[in-house]
Order: structure tokens, then C-alpha cells, then sequence
């Protein structure tokens, strides 16, 4: 699995690429900390290249959904292939989380 964060218009947004498992968690953990140092922004999860997510990885994600909502800040997730909005669906992630189109 990739990690790549980018800031643009004012958010962060993260681009996962591959498998989001129990193997990945803790290169996610460590590749997701910038976000943690910032306070000042949304955070947009774009799962386009994202080909699964393990209870782990949702773990994690709703991690960095608390951090941004502490903050006052939304964490948005786009570009979700069926399979892993399903994932978030049955998780009830998907309450959670505000989903923006592609």
C-alpha cells in the first residue's frame, strides 16, 4: 500500500493505493502522523485506488475522523470502488463519514 498527501484548496487529502489490510496498518499509522500535527484544515480520504480495507484499517481511519472532527474539521471520503463502500456501509462508516463525488 501507497500513501500520498497533498494539500489542496485548503484540505488535505489523502490518496491510499492498494490494499488497506492488517499488514499495511502499521505503514498507515506511520504515514498518516503529518495529519495529526494539523489542525487547521479537512481532511479528504480519496479511496480511488483503494482496493480493500480491513477492520484495521477502518480503526485507523476513524481515528483520523476524530482528530479532524476535534478540530472542527470534516473528514470526507470520495472515489470508492463498490467493494470497499460496501466495507464502509455494513461498518456503518459510512454515517460517519461525509461522501463527496468524484
Amino acid at each position: 500500500m501507497d500513501i500520498t498527501i497533498n494539500e489542496q484548496e485548503g484540505r488535505l487529502v489523502v490518496l491510499f493505493s492498494g490494499d488497506f489490510d492488517n499488514m499495511a496498518s502499521s505503514q498507515a499509522e506511520r504515514g498518516l502522523a503529518p495529519i495529526f500535527e494539523r489542525t487547521d484544515c479537512d481532511v479528504v480520504l480519496d479511496c480511488t485506488d483503494m482496493s480493500y480495507i480491513s477492520s484495521s484499517g477502518l480503526r485507523i481511519l476513524l481515528n483520523v475522523f476524530k482528530h479532524a472532527r476535534a478540530n472542527g474539521h470534516a473528514f470526507i471520503l470520495k472515489g470508492m470502488e463498490d467493494e470497499v463502500e460496501e466495507v464502509f456501509r455494513l461498518s456503518g462508516f459510512l454515517q460517519l463519514f461525509k461522501v463527496e463525488d468524484v
